[in-house]
């Protein structure tokens, strides 16, 4: 793919290891990732500030900056009763977990060509135009 022309969006574990509060390679990579990206979906936020909150027990203004840095460098997408129908498509046509169908849902209902995400398939493309891609996958 051609990076000019790549429209790249990000999975939960990305921003959590940006956010998170360990310090280690994944972190890196992680911070690279997001400046590649300007869109993700709410789902996507949701997700991080719920792991925010409960796993790393952030304080309410900790959540609050994180947040703005996410409005600030992010369009948001909205999830709708089409990403819903789309949604549970993928679910059954790849066998993601429902959660994780949405963010591809997601991602191709805003044309992104690009996933980064730990947790699905390396290198798998879905619907014929967009790849997933673990930007760790080469450090196992």
């Amino acid at each position: 793919m051609n990076y000019m022309s790549d429209k790249p969006t990000l999975d939960t574990n990305i921003l959590i290891y940006a956010f998170g509060k360990q310090d280690d390679d994944r972190k890196q990579v992680a911070i690279e990732i997001i400046t590649k990206c300007n869109i993700i979906s709410l789902q996507v936020v949701n997700e991080t500030i719920y792991v925010l909150q409960h796993k790393f027990k952030f304080p309410n203004p900790e959540l609050d900056k994180v947040v703005d840095f996410i409005k600030q460098n992010f369009v948001v997408s909205d999830l709708s009763i089409h990403t819903l129908d789309q949604t549970l498509k993928i679910a059954e046509k790849y066998g993601f977990s429902f959660w994780d169908s949405m963010i591809v849902a997601a991602a191709l209902n805003n044309n992104c060509s690009i996933l980064y995400s730990e947790d699905l398939h390396h290198n798998q493309i879905i619907e014929g135009s967009l790849q997933i891609i673990n930007p760790f996958y080469d450090k196992k």
